[in-house]
């Protein structure tokens, strides 16, 4: 497996498959940081931090804000990785409803080089970041995308039977009201592979939109984080060989 950080020492990564020579997924660790009273509404995947980034994983710290520092430990495990997610609350308040929005794609558009992975989208399909956000929008995700919940695998998508990609926004994320997840998959055109990501922690769980080919969780890292200290989670984000309830099993087992 092999760790691309396209954007120079950021939290974004392109990951390559042993065996394969193209991106397999692309992960942003996180996208954005929010809590009660405090968004700061910037891309952080794009703030340059310290790195090494190794043959079986990476480590690296960046400061989000002068509120936030953020550090990520990432092992290569075969076809996923594990992630640890570390937010340090580096301000004089405490920080309530600490959560990251992390974001998953199987794409990279545009990119540099771009991609896509061909399990999830036809070879005929341009390489342009809007087409392939309306297919993912109108034809992959409905009725695939599922978040597992307390209730079970329920659907992300939130017009699954009529999914025009012209009654929405471009990036018309919504979050659920509740944090009633823990993973979220996609399965590939042939249903042979599944797109995942999963956390140990409770997630809301988003709508997907027609402006790229990504879902999106937000772990709770905290419900409540005192000035001064840290606190973290651990994710995996990776392709599976099998069915949406083979993966289930097998987390289960694993957990």
């Amino acid at each position: 497996m092999k760790l691309i950080q396209q954007t120079p020492h950021c939290s974004d990564f392109d990951v390559i498959l042993d065996g394969e020579r193209n991106p397999a997924f692309r992960v942003l660790l996180p996208e954005f940081v929010r809590a009660d009273g405090l968004d700061l509404g910037k891309l952080l995947h794009t703030i340059p931090g310290k790195w090494f980034v190794g043959r079986d994983g990476a480590t690296g710290s960046f400061r989000a804000s002068p509120e936030i520092l953020i550090s990520v430990t990432i092992e290569c495990r075969g076809m996923e990785i594990a992630v640890n997610l570390n937010l340090k609350n580096l301000s004089s308040q405490p920080l309530v409803n600490l959560k990251a929005d992390v974001c998953a794609s199987v794409n990279h558009l545009p990119g540099e080089p771009g991609w896509c992975n061909p399990a999830f989208f036809p070879a005929s399909l341009a390489l342009d970041r809007d087409v392939q956000g309306r297919y993912w929008y109108e034809k992959i995700t409905p009725h695939n995308l599922m978040a597992l919940t307390d209730g079970g695998w329920v659907e992300m998508h939130p017009a699954p039977r009529h999914p025009d990609a012209s009654r929405v926004a471009q990036y018309s994320f919504v979050p659920s009201s509740e944090e009633s997840a823990t993973a979220c998959t996609v399965a590939s055109a042939d249903g042979r592979f599944l797109f995942f990501q999963a956390w140990d922690t409770r997630c809301n769980y988003c709508t997907p939109c027609p402006g790229n080919a990504c879902m999106h969780l937000h772990p709770l890292i905290a419900a409540r984080l005192e000035p001064g200290a840290a606190a973290s989670v651990r994710g995996r984000v990776g392709i599976f060989r099998g069915s949406r309830e083979e993966w289930a099993r097998a987390a289960k087992t694993e957990c």
